[in-house]
């Protein structure tokens, strides 16, 4: 995730829990129980995006009745300028715009796993305790994997946020998947509560299943990425390292199998962000084929999470890396990948009547932490 939005782009709905449950442990189940004399208000959140590089923090003002919602500050701050995550939110809420407008909630997506409101991140030294930072600051706070903030975006996209891919009713209140290559690969589920009339979003580790590969080609990238690292995931082979690794193996295997190309004792290494630009600009025939290759495979296993839930309400791919590859990814690969149900007709027609749609509104994460935010000011 990125720059903090400007979008008012919201979604609706609020959760619930048992009643036996604490606050806190309500924040990390992401079931909450709303209040029946809920009115429309206006409440200052916070919204977080939490990196191994960055966080991005935000204050915004809402209305809890409508979409409505005004940017009143952002910052980033550098993580290899702060000891703590802690020190971050105390000079976050210090300056002027903030201390002026006390935040009533926050919601902080993070790319890393989290449990009971806490997370351990491991690409920079920090742990963020989403119920230290509540009893310390006295507003609410949650934390959220980042692509389960994704997920509670969704719904508040408008059709300009999303390029099609397959074109097919999207059945309203039906489950809904988001998935999508980044650092790693994200995945995660909607499904519709018809108690609280929104959508929970179960977000998942899938990615981290054994890749299934198709066809003689996918085989041997998988019997390579295995030699190389003992067992091959889905993710290691659809993110940007895995990008990557598609283009050495490329170069392995097509060195021994096409007269055009010269063979090489090593495989020739680019960063992803180099083998997208070959390809887009068409100036290297491996770059090309790795992109196709992975979102091949990105495609074959958004087909399998939408047969797993029957996602009638649409496949929605994510992530950094799609919106800069559009051109290549329209070029047909990842549809390809996601329809192919070769000998089982009746698994192929459900997938021809999913949507499928790439998310270009790359603000999408901070769209949907922003909506947990107010949901929490709107349960008991």
């Amino acid at each position: 995730m990125s720059r903090p939005i400007l979008s008012s782009q919201l979604q609706q709905g609020p959760y619930r829990t048992p009643n036996a449950c604490r606050w806190r442990k309500i924040i990390s189940c992401r079931s909450l129980i709303v209040r029946a004399d809920s009115k429309a208000a206006d409440a200052v959140v916070i919204v977080g995006d939490i990196g191994g590089t960055n966080a991005r923090l935000s204050a915004w003002r809402t209305d809890l009745g409508s979409t409505a919602g005004t940017q009143i500050f952002a910052k980033v701050y550098p993580t290899s300028e702060y000891s703590t995550f802690d020190t971050v939110v105390d000079a976050f809420l210090s300056e002027p715009s903030v201390r002026e407008t006390p935040p009533q909630a926050a919601a902080l997506a993070i790319a890393g796993a989290v449990n009971d409101n806490r997370c351990n991140m491991t690409n920079v030294n920090w742990i963020v305790d989403g119920d230290g930072l509540q009893a310390k600051h006295g507003f609410r706070v949650a934390l959220l994997n980042d692509f389960e903030a994704v997920g509670y975006g969704i719904p508040a996209l408008e059709p300009e946020d999303l390029v099609t891919l397959n074109q097919a009713p999207v059945v309203p209140k039906a489950p809904k998947v988001v998935m999508g290559p980044g650092t790693g690969l994200g995945a995660a589920q909607l499904m519709w509560d018809s108690g609280i009339r929104a959508y929970k979003v179960w977000p998942g580790e899938g990615s981290h299943a054994t890749f299934a590969p198709r066809g003689w080609k996918q085989k041997a990238l998988s019997r390579y990425v295995t030699n190389m690292c003992g067992h091959c995931e889905i993710e290691q082979v659809a993110c940007g390292s895995g990008l990557e690794l598609i283009y050495e193996f490329l170069q392995t295997d097509e060195a021994a199998n096409r007269p055009d190309l010269l063979a090489r004792s090593k495989p020739k290494k680019k960063k992803a962000a180099e083998i997208s630009a070959a390809a887009l600009a068409g100036s290297d025939p491996i770059a090309v084929e790795a992109v196709d290759m992975m979102y091949a495979i990105v495609g074959a296993e958004a087909g399998a999470m939408a047969l797993r839930c029957l996602a009638k309400g649409g496949v929605y791919i994510a992530g950094g890396i799609t919106p800069k590859l559009l051109p290549r990814v329209q070029a047909g690969a990842l549809l390809e990948g996601f329809l192919m149900r070769k000998g089982r007709a009746p698994f192929h027609k459900i997938l021809t009547e999913t949507s499928l749609f790439v998310i270009t509104n790359e603000q999408v994460g901070q769209i949907g932490a922003r909506e947990f935010a107010k949901r929490l000011l709107t349960t008991a």
